[in-house]
C-alpha cells in the first residue's frame, strides 16, 4: 500500500464528489485535519473509518487500498493479492511478537534465578546478561508497537 498515493486518490474522488475536507469529514465521523493528513499521505485511514469512506466516495475497499478503479476482471486478481499481503504482514507480526516474548521472559527467568544463587562473578555476568535481554525486549517490543501503529494507520485527531 503507497499512502502518498492512495491519499491522492482520496483527494481526487472528494473533488469529483464536489466536497470540502470539512464536508466529507463531517459525513465519516472524522475531522477536517484528518482528511487532510490523509490526503497529504502522513495517515491511512482508520480500518473502522474505511467502509464509511468508501461509501462515501463510491468505492470499493480494494480500490482504496490500490488507489485505482478497478474493472469486474481485475477485482478478483487485486483482492487475492491483498489478502496474501496482509497475511505475510500478520505472519511477520507474529515472528516479531514471539521473538519478543522469548526475550523479555527468558531475561526475567535468568534474573530470577540469579536471586537465588551464590554470589560469584558468573552470577553477575549471567545476571548482567538477563537485564540486557529484558531491556533489548522492551527496546523489540517499543518497535514492534510502533510498526503496528503504523501498518494499522492508527491516527490521533488534534
Amino acid at each position: 500500500m503507497d499512502q502518498k498515493k492512495i491519499g491522492k486518490f482520496i483527494a481526487e474522488l472528494r473533488k469529483e464528489k464536489g466536497m470540502t475536507q470539512t464536508e466529507l469529514g463531517d459525513k465519516i465521523g472524522v475531522t477536517n485535519k484528518t482528511i487532510s493528513r490523509w490526503e497529504n499521505g502522513n495517515y491511512m485511514p482508520d480500518i473502522s473509518v474505511i467502509p464509511k469512506l468508501c461509501v462515501e466516495l463510491g468505492i470499493s475497499a480494494n480500490e482504496l487500498l490500490y488507489a485505482e478503479r478497478l474493472k469486474d476482471s481485475e477485482f478478483k486478481g487485486k483482492a487475492d493479492d491483498h489478502l496474501i499481503e496482509t497475511l505475510n504482514h500478520i505472519k511477520n507480526f507474529k515472528h516479531e511478537k514471539s521473538f519478543v516474548d522469548f526475550l523479555t521472559g527468558a531475561g526475567t527467568g535468568i534474573v530470577l534465578s540469579c536471586m537465588y544463587s551464590p554470589y560469584s562473578d558468573k552470577r553477575t555476568i549471567v545476571l548482567l546478561v538477563g537485564i540486557f535481554m529484558i531491556a533489548l525486549g522492551w527496546y523489540k517490543k517499543e518497535k514492534y508497537d510502533k510498526k503496528i501503529f503504523q501498518y494499522l494507520g492508527n491516527e490521533i485527531d488534534i
